[in-house]
């Protein structure tokens, strides 16, 4: 299961996945882990689309879920989801897809 230390990243991560439409993430997040290498790479790809998402909010003023310090959320949140998929096994999909070509 997806721990996280702060409940402030789940409802952070169902804000964006709602907000881009992501319903694979919406399920992922609500079951509270991936099933599979697919499901860790679609929860990978997200992240780093969220995070670019979240700069723009942030630059234009405009909260997600009520809260606005979305950096450092953000940090939180790359923390659980690596520390998640690398204890699931699944430390390829998150190393590949590391956001830096972005």
């Amino acid at each position: 299961m997806i721990a996280y230390k702060y409940p402030e990243e789940k409802e952070i991560l169902m804000h964006y996945a709602r907000k881009l439409q992501a319903n694979g993430i919406i399920e992922i997040i609500d079951k509270g882990y991936v099933k599979n290498a697919n499901e860790a790479k679609l929860l990978t790809a997200f992240f780093w689309q969220m995070v670019d998402e979240s700069v723009q909010d942030a630059e234009q003023g405009v909260d997600a879920a009520g809260h606005r310090d979305l950096q450092a959320y953000d940090e939180y949140i790359m923390n659980t989801l690596r520390s998640y998929l690398v204890n699931a096994g699944y430390e390829k999909e998150w190393s590949d897809d590391d956001g830096s070509a972005q």
